[in-house]
């Protein structure tokens, strides 16, 4: 797969250590909100990126600053700077028609699930958004999918909504409202917690699994779900939620 040039058209800083990045490419591209795209800087490094929003030949990505070449990005990568990316890569969500659709996201996690929502929305599903971050200061993207969805945010320290986690938020939703597909993304912890609770429910789940990705196609085995033998890359990152609960189960298995 050859690269498509882009040139950064917008640059905005939506908390601390994370930033938005608006990119025009040279050709359109067609992603599924859930797929990725292989960022590459060149003598620097190769990262995949969720994409957050797609239109035409304008994509949207989510940066969070935790290694070297994010670390780049955010120091050296302004509006009229050059980028090269590969894809539409891996497997991306569901999307359903007419349902009512819940997503739950735990701080950064909340890229592609913004995309989801504006998808899903056009299909005529009614959506409600649930996003958790650490602190006020960590918040972000509350009034993006407040133009969506409705939207209920929970920080574990703070007073910018739900006093809790994204998952106690859940219980809290799940109490009174019903779903017929739920959607998740962020630290895999918090995603095991939401799909079990909603697997119980006999509620469908999907989740985004993050993993160290190298070649983005399936041939290195860098991002391999062991021992299941699934590849992130390729079958994901978008999995069934059952399969995160085969994953803990094994973890537990292993750890004993």
């Amino acid at each position: 797969m050859t690269y498509i040039r882009g040139v950064v058209e917008e640059v905005r800083k939506l908390a601390e250590g994370i930033r938005e990045y608006l990119v025009k490419l040279e050709r359109e591209v067609s992603p599924v909100p859930g797929q990725f795209a292989m960022l590459w800087m060149p003598r620097v490094g190769e990262i995949p990126l969720s994409f957050a929003d797609a239109d035409g030949s304008r994509t949207r990505f989510i940066v969070a600053r935790v290694g070297r070449v994010t670390g780049f990005i955010h120091e050296r990568i302004g509006e009229g700077s050059r980028i090269y990316l590969r894809g539409p890569l891996g497997r991306g969500f569901t999307q359903v028609s007419g349902r009512r659709c819940l997503l739950v996201a735990g701080g950064y996690g909340l890229a592609p699930l913004y995309f989801l929502a504006k998808r899903l929305r056009g299909r005529g599903c009614h959506v409600k958004a649930l996003l958790g971050f650490k602190s006020d200061r960590e918040a972000f993207y509350r009034e993006e999918f407040g133009e969506l969805c409705e939207v209920g945010v929970a920080v574990e320290e703070g007073s910018a909504g739900f006093r809790g986690t994204a998952v106690d938020l859940l219980e809290k939703v799940l109490e009174r409202e019903s779903f017929e597909r739920v959607y998740t993304c962020g630290k895999e912890e918090m995603m095991i917690e939401v799909s079990r609770r909603c697997l119980d429910r006999g509620i469908p789940v999907e989740a985004s699994l993050e993993r160290y990705i190298r070649c983005g196609v399936g041939i290195c085995g860098s991002c391999v779900l062991e021992p299941l033998g699934l590849r992130v890359c390729r079958d994901g990152p978008v999995f069934d939620g059952a399969i995160l609960l085969r994953l803990d189960e094994e973890r537990v298995c292993h750890d004993r």
